[in-house]
């Protein structure tokens, strides 16, 4: 990797390291709304947590801020990148955090709570409501790294994989496969969540020999394939809603299909092989930039996206995405190079979550520091050594 493409990458680890440490891996993330401004009115809700995840500055007082719960979220982000940092000791600490703080107490078996009350356009979850995804970002740290001794992480992950296929539950398609539901509260289709679903299913299944879990994760991706459109993408919504294609969210799908691309699962190959033709055309390059698509413009998506030039997700994903799941050294040192000028502040040392279309995103949010950080430590581990 071109020296100073490095030494960019090694700052902008350091400026993260140094802002999460600080904040002892706690601080507010992007949905956080202060419970005493909700409401009882569901609809007005969305609109309250919509201007504050629209707004460039921060509205929430410090006091609101040094009260804000510990939150999912932000652990899976940081478990994350300490992950891929190989910072074991501070995994062990999050991970803790998570077993003893972070638990639903509405299921019967493992799962993690929202932490926060978040309303959004299709569902309104309260801070113990579980959340699906985040416990399967935990139950993917514990596959690939650990953290817990082997008869409490296969408790663990026997328990997440109970709870995906009894509680949370699916929707059988017969011939099509099965869709695994986005929440307890939305049973409207959101492809990337059954992908990430099904193959977590099937890695922990192969793990510890549960055909039954990989059967359930093979039918999910089924299902996932049949729904790809002719050109490789995925739709973010399944019909009745309003067509719209997500930039980091193709990656989601992307990177589930190649973790279990070995699977003997018929049209897989073919599939990612589209979905990366796609996946590629979906960034504006330059002599030194590769720029992220916010969303296919072909559909406006009638959601905050449409205030968006950049989610740091779609930089931080597509960074990890070139990284380790189809290496491209130059197109990492691009996003790098976009990622040092648009987004970091080498005076201070801050990582932007975002690009509006009115400006740059002021605010701190932990979440986006810990999906950088995570991209980060990928980019350096594969690039830097040769």
């Amino acid at each position: 990797m071109n020296p100073t493409t490095l030494d960019k990458i090694n700052r902008m680890i350091g400026a993260a390291e140094r802002w999460l440490e600080a904040h002892d891996y706690h601080y507010i993330e992007c949905n956080y709304v202060p419970p005493r401004i909700f409401t009882r009115n569901r609809k007005l809700n969305m609109l309250i947590r919509t201007a504050f995840r629209l707004l460039p500055f921060n509205l929430r007082s410090k006091k609101d801020i040094g009260r804000s719960p510990y939150t999912p979220h932000e652990a899976v982000a940081s478990l994350a990148a300490c992950g891929a940092g190989g910072d074991t000791k501070t995994g062990a600490q999050l991970t803790r955090r998570v077993m003893e703080q972070l638990q639903s107490p509405l299921t019967r078996n493992f799962a993690l709570r929202q932490g926060i009350r978040i309303s959004i356009s299709l569902y309104e979850d309260s801070g113990d409501d579980p959340t699906p995804l985040n416990t399967v970002f935990f139950g993917d740290y514990l596959l690939r790294y650990g953290a817990l001794d082997e008869e409490d992480r296969r408790e663990v992950l026997m328990a997440i994989c109970r709870y995906l296929t009894q509680e949370l539950g699916y929707e059988d398609h017969g011939e099509d496969g099965i869709y695994f539901f986005y929440g307890h509260h939305l049973k409207d289709v959101i492809y990337n969540a059954s992908a990430i679903i099904s193959s977590f299913l099937i890695r922990t299944g192969t793990t510890y020999g549960i055909d039954k879990y990989v059967e359930l994760g093979k039918r999910g991706i089924s299902y996932i394939i049949k729904n790809q459109n002719p050109d490789g993408s995925w739709y973010y919504y399944g019909p009745p809603h309003r067509k719209a294609i997500d930039g980091f969210h193709q990656s989601y799908i992307l990177k589930a299909l190649m973790d279990v691309k070995d699977a003997a699962i018929d049209r897989l190959a073919d599939c990612i092989n589209k979905g990366v033709e796609f996946y590629r055309s979906q960034f504006t390059e330059t002599d030194r930039y590769l720029i992220p698509q916010r969303y296919d413009t072909r559909f406006n998506p009638g959601t905050t996206w449409i205030f968006q030039r950049l989610d740091g997700r779609d930089l931080s994903e597509a960074i990890t995405f070139y990284s380790i799941y189809l290496p491209d050294e130059k197109r990492v040192e691009k996003l790098v190079n976009y990622m040092y000028d648009r987004i970091f502040s080498p005076r201070t040392g801050k990582l932007a979550p975002e690009i509006f279309v009115y400006g740059k995103n002021r605010n701190d949010y932990i979440e986006f520091y810990a999906w950088y950080l995570h991209a980060l430590y990928c980019a350096r581990n594969t690039f830097a050594v040769k």
